[in-house]
């Protein structure tokens, strides 16, 4: 699990893991803890302009 203090939103990829797409940070390599993962798509749903609500 990635241990990085702050993932912003454009360092985050996305790697195969067997059949299982998973959000992965760029500089280490490592995927994303929930709260990082939490967090990214909260960034990535405001930044589409869509509500939390739906």
């Amino acid at each position: 699990m990635c241990e990085c203090a702050k993932v912003h939103m454009y360092e985050v990829e996305f790697k195969l893991d067997g059949m299982i797409v998973v959000p992965t940070h760029k500089n280490c390599g490592f995927a994303l803890n929930e709260k990082q993962a939490g967090t990214f798509q909260k960034e990535l749903v405001k930044s589409w302009g869509l509500d939390e609500e739906e």
